[in-house]
């Protein structure tokens, strides 16, 4: 099983984008201490990822096998079975950024610097997307599955999730503890795989009022036997 660890991830955040993203009128002191603090970030900052390249087996009827390590869930079954290859991930805001935030002595800088980490976190995510788009080839289309995001798979999909990414979770800073709650918190896990179709978490979590929802819920959608 090949693994990859993505550790020199560029931290792109401009300061009039995430001032804008802030409410932080420009010209203000209010931004000026919230551009003064992002620098702080960019030199800090080492977002990063991590990824294995697993083979996939169908293991019954709610149940797959990755990398050889059997996930129960009948929606990641019905979206690996035909798959071959799925890509197992942790990314995260680097333990960097985390340590400088808890710093943050008022609460709107710590606020502020949340939502940096989140930003890194996301630079973290969109380059291992880039990352495996460009190894797959022109025209790849990935979609991924979280553990928690569905009842069908939920947080204690994180331990077997852990089990295939073995060392490389640790090696970008990455922690599990016994409530199945990532250290850094900015940090996500999944797998990645190919999907003609396309799928998102979304599309069939029932939690309409979610600010992070990418797509509407659709109760009657069809995935691996999810009715």
């Amino acid at each position: 099983m090949e693994k990859v660890i993505l550790d020199d991830i560029p931290f792109g955040i401009e300061g009039k984008s995430l001032a804008a993203l802030l409410k932080a009128r420009p010209g203000s002191r209010t931004e000026a201490s919230l551009l003064a603090m992002l620098r702080e970030a960019r030199i800090l900052a080492r977002p990063k990822a991590a990824f294995a390249v697993c083979d996939v087996k169908p293991s019954g009827e709610n149940a797959v096998e990755v990398g050889g390590v059997q996930f129960t869930s009948r929606v990641l079954h019905g979206n690996l079975a035909g798959s071959g290859l799925a890509f197992p991930f942790a990314a995260t805001c680097g333990t960097e950024l985390e340590a400088w935030a808890r710093e943050r002595k008022s609460t709107l800088h710590s606020f502020w610097a949340d939502s940096i980490m989140l930003m890194a976190l996301g630079c973290a995510v969109s380059f291992l997307e880039c990352h495996l788009k460009a190894r797959l080839g022109e025209g790849a289309r990935l979609s991924t599955m979280n553990p928690g995001s569905l009842e069908d798979w939920p947080l204690s999909g994180q331990a077997p999730l852990f089990s295939v990414l073995g060392s490389c979770a640790p090696a970008i800073g990455v922690s599990l503890n016994d409530r199945m709650v990532l250290r850094p918190l900015k940090s996500v896990s999944g797998i990645q795989f190919l999907s003609e179709k396309g799928f998102v978490n979304c599309s069939l979590c029932p939690r309409e009022s979610c600010p992070a929802r990418r797509a509407p819920f659709e109760p009657g959608l069809y995935r691996g036997g999810m009715p």
